[in-house]
């Protein structure tokens, strides 16, 4: 049983005024009925003290009032010369008889109080808890009237509950709220619970959160439905964390979805970029043995191959992110060099309009980078205008000596809020499944890399048009590139070891030595004969092989003839090859689809005496 509380201990303490009031009437009426005619028999009157200590709640005090009573009452009477008299007899049953019944009354008395003092010990924690909850506690009328409003429904509102008791709890709901809570409300008062996972509330400053809500009935001593007791509990924070939760998930799959389709289109460009290398090489192999018409169509195959060579370069481009190689690069350039792929890239109905200035605009950045920024920019005018329109791209000078790229469009425009998060990562206004949210914000991370700045200025209606400034680089932008800075080379019979694993390759490659001086042998994967290497000058190994990696045969092979030199090719990713099998900057990496003239080049330049030969080539 638990302590009793100060409510119930004053009645029992040892000061009771029940029981000195008890003790002083039992000898006061002892004294007056010794003073008194025997006759009258007023002796047994002090049964009245014991009757008023049943008041005390005290059951131990009752009896020691009942025993004082019948001395009391024993001494009068035998002074009086009753002893043994049956008035006696009778008087002392009759204080006698009192002292139990005052006793029990006195227990029964000790047992409420102490059942009162614990129910208002409990409410008094109850109370205490509610005042103290962080979490808004409320009581209401049937009516929805505040009847309580505790401490954790203050902080939470920012109502004091002066404000709020005794008003209408529609105070803090939003008016479209307003059906919701009365249907709510006519549930609790038929007596059902209310639970709400996600409710909006407004604060005293107007602002608008999310509570989650649990109600019930508050019912009266005969299980009647007399008010409301809700719990509302601030869920703002936590829907804020399972939102980022949410979002950080989805861009987990959309970059594992970018990881797997890059990975596909490099995968798919390579094998391409074998069978153009097939295409491109045959072809040349035919231009002497054809009329002046059939050359005409060879010339056709090669355009139509250096296109799709474009495409694959583009496909490689996009499937992997390059680390940033910088050269200086003439911006009109970019912009007239791209304009055959960009208009493919838009459609028929769409007019591609591209405007270069009469003057070289060098930049110092990483020329694909360029394409890319290019590419994404026109690809979003382009989805701007699903029923046609023109996009402007055109190139000028700062007035602070820089250079400018811009892309204009006819589309429909945006609003300013989607504006001000253009460019946040994997903000998308397209379908799921039209759009990752990742082309522009890629376009910002690339201008900034470069030291840029990117603008956008739209409106609903009027169009966008897209504004990337870049610092002007210090020296002239260099002429287009050559296949090689060596030129083609000839041989003079230097033995050079072939290990590709595309049959049509292989022979094409073998060929194009032959008939330029080299000697050749081909090389098989599962088995290369060390001896063909005795005297070989150079190995010339495909990356990726069926079974094994072009630098894990070449690393054997080396620790056998140390003074090997390699020369690689792949229709992969030239950086991502780089990363994966750990091959620094000296390995000659020659990317298919290549030209006679291209692979006589690269064969050259790494059978060019260095100074660091006997680490020219060798794969990290």
């Amino acid at each position: 049983m638990r302590p009793l509380g100060p409510a119930s201990e004053a009645p029992a303490g040892p000061r009771s005024p029940h029981l000195m009031v008890a003790f002083v009437t039992v000898t006061v009426l002892a004294v007056g009925s010794a003073l008194s005619p025997p006759h009258m028999l007023l002796f047994g009157m002090v049964a009245i003290g014991t009757a008023f200590a049943g008041a005390s709640a005290r059951p131990r005090g009752v009896l020691a009032v009942g025993c004082y009573a019948f001395v009391a009452a024993f001494a009068v009477s035998t002074w009086q010369g009753m002893l043994g008299t049956p008035d006696q007899i009778l008087r002392l049953l009759l204080v006698a008889g009192i002292i139990p019944i005052s006793w029990a009354i006195a227990l029964h008395l000790r047992l409420l109080l102490r059942a009162t003092a614990e129910a208002a010990g409990e409410r008094g924690m109850l109370a205490a808890i509610v005042e103290q909850s962080t979490d808004a506690i409320i009581a209401l009328g049937l009516d929805g009237t505040v009847l309580k409003w505790n401490a954790g429904a203050e902080g939470l509102y920012g109502y004091r509950a002066a404000e709020m008791i005794g008003e209408s709890f529609t105070r803090v709901l939003p008016a479209e709220r307003l059906p919701v809570y009365e249907r709510w409300l006519a549930e609790l008062n038929a007596g059902k619970h209310v639970i709400l996972d996600e409710a909006p509330r407004i604060r005293s400053d107007g602002t608008a959160f999310l509570v989650s809500v649990a109600a019930a009935p508050i019912r009266d001593e005969s299980g009647r439905v007399i008010a409301a007791a809700t719990t509302e509990r601030d869920i703002t924070a936590k829907k804020r964390r399972e939102a980022e939760e949410r979002q950080a998930l989805e861009r987990s799959a959309r970059a594992a979805r970018m990881e797997s389709l890059g990975q596909l289109a490099g995968g798919v460009a390579h094998d391409f970029n074998n069978l153009l290398a097939i295409i491109l090489n045959y072809a040349d192999f035919l231009t002497d043995e054809v009329t002046a018409d059939g050359r005409r169509d060879l010339d056709r195959i090669r355009d139509a191959a250096d296109r799709a060579r474009s495409l694959t370069g583009q496909l490689l481009l996009f499937a992997r992110q390059e680390p940033t190689q910088v050269e200086n690069v003439d911006l009109n350039e970019v912009v007239s060099s791209s304009s055959e792929l960009l208009s493919r890239s838009i459609g028929t109905n769409i007019e591609l309009v591209c405007r270069t200035h009469d003057q070289p605009l060098p930049v110092r950045a990483n020329r694909g980078r360029l394409d890319q920024i290019l590419l994404n920019l026109v690809i979003n005018a382009r989805d701007a205008m699903p029923d046609g329109g023109m996009v402007v791209v055109g190139t000028g000078p700062t007035p602070d000596g820089g250079t400018r790229l811009t892309v204009a469009d006819t589309g429909c425009g945006m609003t300013a809020e989607v504006r001000d998060r253009l460019f946040e990562p994997f903000f998308t206004t397209k379908p799921a499944d039209r759009g990752t949210g990742l082309g522009l914000a890629t376009v910002y991370g690339i201008v900034e890399d470069a030291g840029g700045h990117i603008g956008v200025e739209s409106s609903p209606g009027a169009g966008t048009t897209f504004t990337v400034e870049l610092p002007r680089a210090d020296g002239p932008a260099p002429g287009a590139a050559g296949t090689s800075a060596a030129g083609p080379s000839q041989g003079h019979g230097e033995h050079v070891v072939v290990l590709e694993d595309e049959d049509f390759v292989r022979d094409a490659v073998l060929r194009i030595l032959r008939e330029n001086g080299f000697r050749t042998t081909a090389l098989n994967e599962h088995d290369p004969a060390a001896t063909v290497l005795d005297d070989a000058d150079l190995l010339i190994a495909d990356i990726a092989l069926r079974h094994r990696s072009g630098p894990e045969v070449a690393a054997g092979l080396r620790r056998h003839h140390p003074g090997l030199r390699v020369l690689f090719m792949s229709g992969y990713s030239e950086r991502d090859l780089r990363d994966r099998y750990q091959l620094d900057d000296s390995v000659r990496i020659v990317p298919k689809p290549f030209t006679a003239a291209e692979l006589l080049a690269a064969v050259g330049d790494t059978l060019a005496p260095t100074a660091a030969d006997s680490g020219r080539g060798r794969p990290g």
